[in-house]
């Protein structure tokens, strides 16, 4: 088991002490991704969290802070060949493995 998320082990996670990316930033974008995941997962309501389902939230505060610096979703690449532009996903596969196990299945 890993310990509940806080914004100290997700700016650690990210590398993020040194960057542009501030606590309040952090934190709001942990506030924001922990509501997304509790709403599709059954988490823990606190103390322990698994150390999966924890991975996932962090790597879903990085996707959260890479896009608010590209609001559009689109990337530009230069290459020998010309330019292209990369569409920035929104679906992370690592993140719906590490979830998988704890995913709430609704019932009709």
């Amino acid at each position: 088991m890993a310990i509940a998320p806080s914004v100290e082990d997700a700016q650690t996670y990210l590398g993020q002490h040194d960057s542009a990316w501030g606590p309040a930033d952090v934190k709001s974008a942990l506030l924001a991704e922990q509501a997304a995941q509790a709403r599709v997962c059954i988490v823990p309501e606190s103390g322990d969290w698994p150390a999966d389902l924890l991975e996932a939230l962090y790597r879903r505060v990085a996707h959260n802070l890479a896009v608010r610096r590209n609001p559009n979703g689109v990337e530009t690449a230069e290459s020998e060949f010309g330019v292209t532009q990369l569409r920035v996903g929104g679906n992370d596969a690592e993140v719906n493995r590490l979830e998988a196990p704890y995913r709430a299945i609704p019932v009709a």
